[in-house]
Parts: C-alpha cells; sequence; structure tokens
C-alpha cells in the first residue's frame, strides 16, 4: 500500500470513533428532587401545674415548764417554827390499786421566818374528838414514789394563803390503803390532829373521812413522809 494511503486512513477511523462517542456534554445526571416534610402545627404550650398547697400540721402545744420550788437559803439565826406560827391544809387525796396518798401543805402565817424539819406527828380523830385506832410509820418511801431526804425548809413570812402550793410552803404526805376496811369506817375520821417536828402542840384540822373528794382516806395503817419543798403530786 502506498504510504500517502496510511495516514489518510488512520485519519478517517479517528473521525468515525468520535461520531460514535456523546461527547462530554450530552450525559446529562438525574437530579433527585427532595420530598418536602409535612409541617408539624407547634403542640401548645403546657403551663405546670401548680403543686397544691399543704397546710402545715397543728402545732401541739407545749407543755408547761414545772414549777420551780427553789430551796430558799436560811439565814443565819433564823430561828425553827413553833406550832403557833403555822397552819395546815390538805391538798388532795389519790388513789392506785389500794394504795391512797393524802397529801398537805403547811404556812408560815407569822410576820417572822421560820424554818421547820423532818416529820409531823399525825394522829386520827372521831367526832367527839377521840383517837381512833391507827398505826403509823415514817419514811421517804411509799408506793407513789421517793420523797427527799428530811431537810430544813424555810417558811417565809407573807406568802400565799394555802391552797396556792407557793415557794416558801411546805409540803407533807401520808400513804394509807382503802382495802381492809369499809367506807363506813373512813368516816369516822372526823377531824386530823398534826404535830409540827418537834413541838407538844397539835393543829387540829376538819376532816372529811371517806370523801374521795378532797377528803381523807385511810384504813389506820398510816406512813408518813418528811416535809419537803414541793408537792409530790
Amino acid at each position: 500500500m502506498p504510504r500517502g494511503i496510511k495516514p489518510a486512513l488512520a485519519a478517517i477511523l479517528l473521525i468515525g470513533l468520535s461520531a460514535c462517542s456523546a461527547p462530554p456534554q450530552a450525559v446529562k445526571r438525574a437530579v433527585t428532587t427532595a420530598t418536602p416534610l409535612p409541617t408539624l402545627s407547634p403542640l401548645p404550650l403546657q403551663t405546670a401545674e401548680p403543686s397544691p398547697t399543704v397546710p402545715p400540721s397543728p402545732t401541739a402545744p407545749s407543755a408547761p415548764s414545772p414549777r420551780p420550788y427553789p430551796r430558799l437559803p436560811i439565814p443565819t439565826g433564823t430561828p425553827r417554827c413553833h406550832t403557833s406560827q403555822l397552819e395546815v391544809a390538805q391538798l388532795s387525796v389519790g388513789a392506785a390499786t389500794g394504795n391512797v396518798l393524802n397529801s398537805f401543805e403547811m404556812r408560815n402565817r407569822s410576820s417572822a421566818a421560820c424554818w421547820v424539819y423532818g416529820y409531823v406527828g399525825f394522829e386520827l380523830l372521831d367526832a367527839q374528838g377521840r383517837a381512833l385506832p391507827q398505826s403509823l410509820s415514817r419514811s421517804t418511801d411509799s408506793f407513789f414514789g421517793q420523797s427527799d431526804s428530811p431537810s430544813r425548809i424555810l417558811l417565809s413570812s407573807g406568802t400565799p394563803p394555802l391552797h396556792t402550793r407557793a415557794t416558801g410552803h411546805a409540803f407533807f404526805d401520808v400513804a394509807s390503803e382503802d382495802v381492809t376496811c369499809n367506807v363506813d369506817q373512813m368516816k369516822a375520821v372526823a377531824s386530823l390532829e398534826i404535830w409540827p417536828p418537834d413541838e407538844y402542840a397539835a393543829i387540829v384540822i376538819p376532816a372529811h373521812g371517806g370523801d374521795w373528794n378532797g377528803g381523807f382516806i385511810s384504813c389506820g395503817d398510816l406512813t408518813v413522809n418528811p416535809l419537803q419543798i414541793r408537792p409530790k403530786g
């Protein structure tokens, strides 16, 4: 083949191949359109409900503080109390399981301070002033608890009257029982004879034997507790 023909044939083949291939600009890319999301309506705002108000629980009243009964100092030279200076009254009567506690208060009714110490003497009297059968002992102990040991107690002058349980008064208890006698025997007690410590003259006070409303309850077996600066009850 002549040399001039080969270049011509090569040129014709290149043109033919170019005609069979699509130009790059002819290739179209498929464009994917995103599907729009549905529009959501805004939710209503939720307002937090306030917590229910719990009313404060009622405060229980505080128990009253125990009444103070200070031991009053006894000035040097203060004399011992004598019967003529003193007065006595029964404060109360209490009972539990056949045991009885009769409580008393002693006051200085004179214009001068004095002191007492120890145990009183005690006697049950009938309506004619006669002594009734009884047994008497002295102790710091009873079914209702322990009493203070005997000590000197100042009885001030000018204190409030009896039945006020005032500071500056003295107190004592007479324990007994109510199971070995009947009410008629208790009612025989019409008055009480009480000797202040170390005194020979007695104070006589009326008594309502067998009366549970503040009267004196006893079957005649008595235990006297020492004078105290405060009532036991």
